[in-house]
């Protein structure tokens, strides 16, 4: 299973990425989606931005 380092306090979507396989294994099956062109370019930048405007997120 891959694991996302972090450092000091981290972030706790990394923390339970890290410590549930459950959450683990979706998530890495959506990136793994996605890096094969499940969606397309555009669309994936466009939910990044949509992501990051509604929920304040630094990118």
């Amino acid at each position: 299973m891959a694991r996302i380092p972090y450092t000091g306090e981290g972030s706790a979507f990394r923390r339970l990425l890290n410590h549930s396989p459950a959450v683990s294994d979706a998530y890495w099956g959506l990136r793994k989606a996605l890096d094969e062109g499940a969606i397309p370019a555009k669309i994936r930048m466009l939910s990044f931005l949509v992501t990051d405007i509604t929920n304040g997120c630094r990118y």
